[in-house]
């Protein structure tokens, strides 16, 4: 699938819409983003703003979904590349405390029977391993419920807790 050109002032964003630990490779220090099969290619305009209808409702990794991929109505939920940031969030929790922060040991048909994303309005740490405040802010920011509250992806690039010299 190749993006149409455009001028140079137009350019084109890709959602991945399926971000989970199984599509990151990570070889010596490279990290490589696989399984671009839900993926969408949106104009740059509307993958940092209001964003564009989701048109693969009910596909995805459910446990890695946002809130708004799981709002069923007579219109289709706008996404935009705050569903990758949210992905992002529960991969982070996913390294730090080796279980997903919503709907652990819960199939994808009672994530959905049971509105367990549409409900996640916050997320809790478990006590151990011990992690950084600030760390465990850059993930709220990340699994921010509401979609216009959540950072998008070239805001959550300029996060503090990214650019933190160690």
């Amino acid at each position: 699938m190749s993006a149409t050109p455009r001028g140079p002032t137009e350019s084109r964003c890709i959602i991945h819409y399926d971000l989970k630990p199984g599509n990151i490779l990570l070889h010596e220090s490279e990290v490589k983003i696989t399984d671009f099969g839900l993926s969408k290619i949106i104009d740059e305009v509307d993958a940092l703003g209001t964003g564009m209808d989701l048109t693969s409702q009910g596909a995805g990794t459910y446990w890695y979904l946002p809130p708004e991929c799981f709002v069923i109505g007579k219109t289709p939920p706008k996404i935009s590349s705050k569903v990758d940031v949210w992905s992002l969030g529960v991969i982070f929790f996913q390294m730090l405390y080796g279980r997903r922060p919503f709907g652990e040991g819960q199939t994808q048909e009672r994530l959905l029977s049971e509105r367990t994303i549409l409900n996640a309005h916050s997320v809790v740490f478990p006590t151990e391993p011990k992690v950084s405040e600030e760390g465990k802010a850059f993930i709220r920011r990340c699994l921010t419920h509401q979609q216009e509250l959540r950072p998008n992806v070239l805001e959550l690039v300029e996060d503090t807790y990214l650019s933190k010299r160690l």
